[in-house]
């Protein structure tokens, strides 16, 4: 499914519910949330200079369930079911790289909201725990792999050496953003420091244009990660019929300007 029609599904789905939810038309405040989120991380690379080339940043994906629970309007404890997906040589691979590392595990922590519950903004500060169930023990091999990006049909040999940290500390920034009623959208920044583990790795191209050419690569265990979730808070609140009508207008409208465009490319030439 298209992301953004299945995003627009999603906050159609749940304005709807909010809409029958009987939520207090006081305005109480809330006590807990839920929020899924995906984004992506980055290792840098703390590689020494004078390699002969040098394999790049580590890129990859993240996603989050979550759960918080608030103990006033400003502060909530939060804790989250994540998996993360590492990739060595992102620059020479069409995903996130020739290697791939998975994390999983549960994370822990706080967060702060500083100002007034009735703006729609709402920026936070935190920190979290991490925790982390796989590849804890230390993984090493070799492999040949053909390079899809950079220099595309290349071969070249692979020997890694991968630990992943049993726990990392992860201060945070972020924002909510209310979009309707008791759902909002997140955005989070977070810096992983690990306690422990490593990324190492060295390339040798095996074919042209720099065959016996060599690099050492190492990360620095500190990963950065940008991450957009969608929120909904309890006790959810009522949502005007205005509201609602809106949303489903701006579904409909959208729906049917794809139809349109699926019906005039069925209908043209080639």
């Amino acid at each position: 499914m298209n992301p953004i029609k299945a995003f627009l599904c999603v906050v159609c789905c749940l304005s709807a519910s909010n809409g029958m939810a009987s939520g207090n038309p006081n305005g109480a405040p809330k006590h807990w949330a839920l929020q899924a989120s995906f984004g992506g991380t980055t290792l840098a690379d703390d590689t020494s200079d004078g390699q002969d080339f040098y394999i790049g940043d580590e890129e990859g994906n993240y996603f989050a369930l979550s759960a918080d629970y608030y103990l006033n309007p400003h502060l909530a404890l939060t804790g989250n079911l994540y998996y993360e997906q590492d990739g060595i040589a992102t620059q020479y691979a069409s995903g996130i790289g020739l290697k791939k590392v998975n994390m999983l595990g549960l994370e822990g922590g706080i967060k702060w909201y500083f100002c007034p519950q009735k703006w729609v903004v709402q920026p936070h500060i935190g920190g979290l725990i991490q925790t982390n169930f796989l590849n804890l023990k230390r993984m090493q091999g070799s492999e040949t792999h053909v390079l899809q990006q950079a220099y595309p049909g290349s071969h070249v040999q692979m020997n890694y050496d991968v630990q992943c940290p049993a726990i990392a500390l992860k201060p945070k920034i972020g924002v909510d953003i209310r979009i309707i009623s008791s759902v909002s959208l997140c955005f989070a920044y977070d810096i992983g420091f690990g306690l422990g583990g490593h990324h190492r790795a060295n390339m040798r191209f095996l074919d042209l244009p720099f065959t016996g050419q060599t690099c050492q690569y190492q990360a620095d265990n500190i990963r950065t990660t940008v991450s957009l979730g969608l929120k909904i808070d309890f006790p959810t609140r009522p949502v005007s019929g205005k509201t609602v009508n809106n949303l489903f207008m701006i579904l409909s409208a959208w729906l049917e300007s794809k139809s349109q465009n699926r019906s005039t490319f069925s209908h043209g030439s080639f």
